[in-house]
């Protein structure tokens, strides 16, 4: 056990700056898609292309608004 004089008072707890910066709003959402599709999609998250859900979805949110803005 530690001894108390070695214990700091800043020691854990939540610290202004600190944690994850949010990078936009979060909504709850369900999507639907065939069994092959999310086999598809876990197979990118599992080589490592793309590291989640959210960032596979927020991708191909991303590419279709370069699109859509192209036209």
């Amino acid at each position: 056990m530690r001894h108390p004089h070695f214990h700091s008072k800043n020691y854990g707890g939540a610290r202004p700056g600190s944690g994850r910066k949010k990078i936009g709003k979060s909504k709850p959402l369900r999507i639907t898609l065939p069994d092959k599709d999310w086999e598809h999609i876990d197979g990118l998250i599992a080589s490592g292309r793309v590291a989640s859900y959210a960032e596979y979805f927020r991708e191909l949110h991303e590419s279709s608004l370069t699109k859509f803005l192209e036209v």
